[in-house]
C-alpha cells in the first residue's frame, strides 16, 4: 500500500512539475525547450538519439529541413519519424510522431499553411500537416499505389515532392524489387493530389514505372511536370527507358520523352536529384550521375550540355564526381557534384580525388561558364534566399575523411565568394535559409569514423547570419 502511495506522489509531483514549466513557457511540450543550446554562433537544439552510421556508409543519415515565411519558423523532419516546427530562437512550437519510418520528402504549399511529409514504411505514407498546429490533415499510402513486399525489405516512399501555387502535390513513389533472376529492378509512380486529399491522376495510369524516379518538378508558367529516371541497373528489356517524361500537370497525359545517350563507361544517363524549372517555366536544369550538366527547353529537348566532371581512367577504374542538384536562378544555371566515387564498385575508395567532385559550377543561360566553387565535402543540399544568397549543407568526404568539411555554408551566387561558414561536427546533411537571408538553419547527424571514433550527434542548429564568425 505504502509503495503504491509513492507511486502515485511521483506521478502527481511529475504532472505538476509539467504544469508548472507550461505555466513558466507557454509550450505545448514545454520541457524540450531546455534542451537549446545557445554558443557564440547561434542555437543548437538536440533532436533525439539515432544510431550512428558508418562514415563511409552509401546510404547515410538523412533530414528534411525547410523556412516557412507564414511562420517565420523552421520545419524538420528527421529520421527517427518526427516532424517539428522551430521558432527562430529553437523553441519547439510544435512535435509530430508521425510513424515508425524515415521521413525522406517534405515540401510546403505557398502559403505556408500545408505541408506534405513523405515515410518511407510498410506503408510509405503521404502526409499533409497543417503547419500552424501539427495536426494531420489526411494520408495515403504509397503501397496502394506501387505494392510492398516487407519480407524482402522492399518498402515503399514518396521519395519527392514538387507543389504548384494552387497547392497540389505532385508525388513521386518509389521501391525497389528483386527479379527471380537476381536482377534489381523498380516500381515507380506518380500521382497527382489537390491539398484536400483528393485524388487527381496517377502516372502510369495502369502499370508502375519498371525504373527508379527519384526527382520531379512542377511549373505553372508552363503547365507541366517533369519525371527523372534513375536506374543504375539499366535492362534493354525495361519499358520505361526514357531520361525525362514530360507530362501535362492537370491530366497526367505525356507531352514529349526524351532519351539522353549515354557516355563512356556508362550505359545509362542518370538523373536523380534535377532537373528543376525555371521561375518561367521555358527550361529545365538537371545533372546527371555521369558527371554532365545539362539545359533542357520545355518539353525536354537538349538546348546545350558541358562536362562538369569528365570520367577518367586511373590505375584500371573509371572514376568521376557524381552529379546531383541542377538549378536556374537570375545569376545562373547552377550544378553540382558529389563525392569521387570508382564506376565499377561505389564502395571501393578511388585512387585520387576527382578536381570537380564536391562542387558547385554557375554558367549563363546561353552554356558560358561562370565560375567552379569546390567545397571539402559534399554539398548535399541547397536553399536560397530572395537575392544572391545560397545556403548549402556540406557533409561527408568519404575519400579524404576531412571532418573540417561539415557545416554551413553561405554562398553569394553572384561572385561565388564564400559569406560565412559554420562548422558542425558531425556532417551537415540538411540546410534552409529565411528568405530575407538573415537567419540560416542546417541538420547535423552523428557519424562512426573508421577509427571508431563518434562525432556529432543529431543536432539542428539555427545560425544568425548578421552575427558570428
Amino acid at each position: 500500500m505504502g509503495k503504491k502511495i509513492k507511486s502515485l506522489l511521483i506521478l502527481f509531483l511529475f504532472a505538476l512539475s509539467c504544469c508548472a514549466l507550461f505555466w513558466l513557457t507557454g509550450s505545448r511540450t514545454p520541457w524540450t525547450v531546455f534542451q537549446s543550446v545557445r554558443g557564440k554562433d547561434g542555437v543548437s537544439v538536440f533532436l533525439g538519439d539515432i544510431p550512428a552510421e558508418n562514415y563511409d556508409r552509401m546510404g547515410f543519415t538523412r533530414a528534411q529541413i525547410l523556412y516557412v515565411g507564414a511562420e517565420d519558423a523552421w520545419l524538420v523532419g528527421t529520421d527517427k519519424g518526427e516532424l517539428f516546427l522551430f521558432d527562430m530562437t529553437g523553441k519547439q512550437l510544435w512535435k509530430r510522431s508521425l510513424g515508425i519510418g524515415k521521413l525522406v520528402s517534405l515540401a510546403v504549399t505557398g502559403d505556408g499553411k500545408l505541408a506534405y511529409v513523405g515515410e518511407h514504411s510498410a506503408d510509405g505514407n503521404l502526409y499533409a500537416v497543417n503547419v500552424h498546429t501539427g495536426d494531420i490533415e489526411w494520408k495515403h499510402k504509397a503501397a496502394d499505389y506501387i505494392g510492398v513486399d516487407s519480407q524482402n525489405r522492399s518498402l515503399p516512399a514518396p521519395v519527392h515532392i514538387a507543389v504548384d501555387k494552387a497547392g497540389n502535390a505532385f508525388v513521386n513513389m518509389y521501391r525497389f524489387v528483386m527479379n527471380k533472376d537476381g536482377r534489381r529492378g523498380y516500381n515507380g509512380r506518380m500521382i497527382a493530389l489537390d491539398p484536400q486529399g483528393k485524388f487527381l491522376w496517377k502516372f502510369p495510369k495502369d502499370e508502375t514505372i519498371d525504373s527508379w524516379i527519384n526527382w520531379c518538378d512542377v511549373s505553372d508558367g508552363t503547365e507541366r511536370v517533369v519525371i527523372a529516371t534513375s536506374a543504375y541497373d539499366f535492362h534493354p528489356d525495361m519499358k520505361y527507358k526514357k531520361t525525362l517524361y514530360i507530362i501535362d500537370k492537370h491530366d497526367g497525359s505525356v507531352l514529349n520523352e526524351t532519351f539522353v545517350d549515354p557516355v563512356k563507361p556508362f550505359n545509362n544517363t542518370v538523373l536523380r536529384g534535377s532537373p528543376t524549372f525555371s521561375a518561367d517555366g521555358e527550361y529545365l536544369a538537371g545533372t546527371g550521375s555521369d558527371g554532365r550538366g545539362f539545359l533542357f527547353d520545355k518539353n525536354g529537348k537538349i538546348v546545350w550540355w558541358r562536362f562538369l566532371s569528365k570520367p577518367a581512367k586511373v590505375d584500371g577504374s573509371w572514376i568521376n564526381a557524381s552529379g546531383r542538384d541542377g538549378y536556374i536562378r537570375p545569376e545562373g544555371v547552377i550544378f553540382s557534384t558529389i563525392n569521387t566515387f570508382n564506376r565499377e564498385n561505389w564502395q571501393l575508395p578511388t585512387p585520387v580525388e576527382h578536381p570537380s567532385n564536391n562542387s558547385l559550377f554557375v554558367f549563363k543561360l546561353d552554356g558560358t561558364y561562370r565560375y567552379q566553387y569546390r567545397a571539402l565535402g559534399t554539398i548535399e543540399n541547397i536553399d536560397f534566399a530572395s537575392e544572391k544568397l545560397a545556403a548549402c549543407s556540406v557533409g561527408r568526404n568519404v575519400r579524404t575523411h576531412d571532418y573540417s568539411a561539415h557545416g554551413a555554408l553561405l554562398l553569394n551566387l553572384e561572385n561565388g565568394k564564400k559569406e560565412r561558414f559554420f562548422h558542425t561536427e558531425g556532417p551537415c546533411q540538411a540546410a534552409a535559409i529565411s528568405h530575407d537571408g538573415k537567419k540560416m538553419a542546417g541538420v547535423e547527424a552523428p557519424a562512426m569514423t573508421p577509427e571508431g571514433k563518434l562525432i556529432g550527434s543529431y543536432r539542428l542548429h539555427i545560425w544568425d547570419l548578421r552575427t558570428g564568425s
